[in-house]
C-alpha cells in the first residue's frame, strides 16, 4: 500500500497528535469536542486526534473515522466550511500491525489507542 496519502497529511500538518486541543476560531475559543460536534462528529465511530491553526481564517480537524478506517483532516474556515478533506487508511500508519487486528479492527477506541501507541514508539 503506497504512503502517498499519509505522507500528505504528515508534511502539512505533523505527526498525529502533534497539534493542538484547542484553537480560536472568530474569536472564540473551540476545544476538539466543539469542532467535532460542529461537523456532527461526536459518535463510537469517530475519535479526534488534534487541531491546527493553519491561518487566521484557515484551520484543521484530524480524526480517525472508525467507519472507513481512515485517519482524516477536514481544512475549514471559521464559520465551519469545509474546503478540504484528506484521507489515508490506518493501514498506512500501523503497517503488517493492521492485518493482526482481526475482530477489533472495528472498535474506533481500540484502533486509535493503537494508533497512537505506535506513533508514539516512532517519535
Amino acid at each position: 500500500m503506497s504512503n502517498r496519502e499519509k505522507d500528505q497529511i504528515e508534511e502539512r500538518f505533523g505527526p498525529l497528535w502533534s497539534g493542538k486541543t484547542e484553537v480560536v476560531v472568530a474569536g472564540k475559543s473551540r476545544t476538539l469536542r466543539e469542532v467535532a460536534r460542529g461537523f456532527d462528529l461526536v459518535c463510537d465511530d469517530v475519535v479526534s486526534i488534534d487541531l491546527h491553526e493553519i491561518s487566521r481564517d484557515r484551520f484543521a480537524f484530524r480524526f480517525y473515522d472508525g467507519d472507513d478506517r481512515c485517519v482524516v483532516v477536514f481544512v475549514f474556515d471559521a464559520v465551519g466550511e469545509i474546503h478540504e478533506e484528506l484521507r489515508a487508511h490506518i493501514a498506512e500508519w500501523l503497517g503488517e500491525i493492521y492485518d493482526q487486528t482481526g475482530p477489533f479492527s472495528t472498535n474506533a477506541i481500540k484502533m486509535a489507542l493503537l494508533l497512537r501507541r505506535k506513533v508514539e514508539v516512532e517519535s
